[in-house]
């Protein structure tokens, strides 16, 4: 069966942790978090594998993205340098909104310019925030790329 006879769309999400600090006005004491990014791209399953793409070569490809955050004071994250103003509200404000804003502009022209990932786009970003050693997120945000 083809698109034209069914047509649909797969979203395939792979996932990532990491441990970092912040304060945010409400709680200005820096404070740990263990972070979940959940990356989610969409397109059509290729007929010769089956599959969307392989999830763990996407995964293994947005990793180094959530990895250089691992460990950091988010305030003082090298990768949070920029001169872009969204940038400079994720750096003063490093929040599930802002990290999100971040991931979404770090990994999209990443993912788009590389061939294994041709015909998939980035449909959304999750980002879920825990207390250190929790079992559930409390808060998340989610941003869709428009």
């Amino acid at each position: 069966m083809s698109q034209e006879d069914f047509p649909y769309e797969v979203e395939v999400t792979v996932s990532h942790q990491f441990r970092a600090s912040h304060a945010l006005p409400m709680r200005p004491e820096l404070h740990t978090h263990d972070w979940q990014v959940e990356f989610t791209v969409a397109g059509l399953i290729h007929p010769e594998t089956g599959m969307l793409c392989d999830m763990l070569e996407l995964s293994d490809f947005l990793k180094p993205f959530v990895q250089e955050l691992d460990g950091m004071n988010l305030h003082e994250a090298p990768v949070l340098k920029s001169t872009s103003e969204m940038d400079a509200v994720t750096r003063k404000y490093p929040t599930c909104d802002t990290l999100a804003y971040h991931f979404l502009k770090r990994t999209q022209p990443a993912l788009k310019a590389n061939p294994r990932f041709a015909g998939i786009r980035l449909s959304c970003i999750a980002i879920r925030i825990f207390e250190p050693d929790g079992k559930e997120p409390w808060g998340s945000a989610r941003i869709r790329p428009t």
